[in-house]
């Protein structure tokens, strides 16, 4: 009975043990760059398709620019910040802080 009893307390432990997050929050990124835009164009696809009709525009020069590995954000004046994963835009020149 001791031994049925300590297999069960130890099957449970191992699977109690898996139970919650099991992941510790990740530092926060840093960027790879960060600045004052200068100019660039941002566009509604990605350049790697071959469209003819993608739309571009951009934002005000001076608005805050940070680089991450896998896409850029852009903070404009009012303080709204844009996302743009790499290769939707070109033309990109940044005043570095």
């Amino acid at each position: 009975m001791r031994i049925a009893l300590f297999s069960c307390i130890i099957v449970v432990n191992g699977l109690v043990s898996g139970c919650g997050s099991g992941h510790e929050a990740s530092p926060p990124r840093t960027p790879i760059l960060a600045g004052k835009l200068n100019t660039g164009i941002f566009w509604k696809t990605s350049l790697l398709n071959s469209t003819t009709t993608n739309e571009g525009g951009g934002y005000d020069q001076g608005s805050r620019v940070e680089v991450y590995d896998q896409f850029m954000v852009v903070t404009t004046s009012d303080g709204v910040g844009h996302v743009h994963p790499h290769g939707f835009y070109s033309g990109l020149s940044i005043k570095k802080d």
